[in-house]
């Protein structure tokens, strides 16, 4: 496990230093041209897309604007807000995270689609939204703004692994439009990985797989921590 876990914080790492756009399409790589562009900032973390988990897409760090390359067609991204703020004269910080909100996009080849929201210039602003978070995803092309949806509550793909034997599916199957079924990649396709239920994940010989998906949720995980929880979580992982 422990390897695993280094295995996690390099990948990490190297994932930091890449902006390029995140893949999230099954098959071959295709041009700008042929793909959907969805645009965030960094403070806008994705739940799912079309009820599919997609650790993926809050890989990016940084300040610039985060960029999913998708099939064109039709999505539903459930998104919510997530930040920290300085508290009692910065000797620490409160997370604020917000119910998510459904963005409605609905692209063709070449579109860009910016999600947006209004930002909270301070901590009590962010509070007042925890409960009543909502946007617009915003076509550049033509300027159609599509007003977001109340979305589902906030679960942690921690809470999603071992909240009731749930499927989680790989990041290698992609994600298809709605109304399209995912596109196959032949013998090199992966099957969604049944995760166990509470009572196996805690009997003493059960380990979580050396995957993709474990990989994927370590990322997840890693990405929820606070600045000073990443570092101590890098110190214990180069032991």
């Amino acid at each position: 496990m422990r390897q695993l876990l280094c295995l996690a914080a390099a990948a990490l790492l190297s994932a930091c230093a890449q902006q390029a756009p995140v893949k999230l399409y099954s098959g071959a790589e295709q041009p700008t041209s042929q793909v959907l562009v969805v645009e965030m900032p960094n403070t806008l973390e994705v739940l799912n897309i079309n009820g599919q988990p997609a650790p993926e897409a809050n890989r990016m760090v940084g300040n610039s604007l985060r960029q999913l390359e998708l099939q064109p067609g039709k999505y539903r991204i459930n998104a919510y807000f997530e930040n920290g703020y300085d508290v009692g004269g910065g000797l620490s910080h409160e997370i604020i995270r917000t119910r998510s909100a459904t963005f409605l996009v609905d692209g063709q080849a070449g579109d860009v689609w910016r999600l947006e929201f209004d930002e909270p210039s301070n901590l009590r602003e962010a509070e007042a939204m925890e409960d009543d978070f909502s946007g617009y995803a915003v076509n550049t092309r033509t300027g159609e703004r599509v007003a977001s949806e109340p979305g589902p509550r906030y679960v942690s793909m921690l809470g999603q692994m071992f909240g009731g034997g749930s499927v989680v599916a790989t990041q290698d199957a992609g994600i298809a439009p709605l109304g399209a079924a995912p596109q196959a990649q032949g013998a090199a396709a992966v099957a969604p990985v049944a995760v166990p239920t509470p009572s196996q994940a805690a009997a003493p010989a059960q380990t979580l797989p050396h995957d993709a998906s474990t990989l994927a949720t370590l990322k997840q995980i890693y990405l929820m921590l606070s600045p000073e929880g990443r570092d101590a979580f890098l110190e214990w992982a180069a032991q």
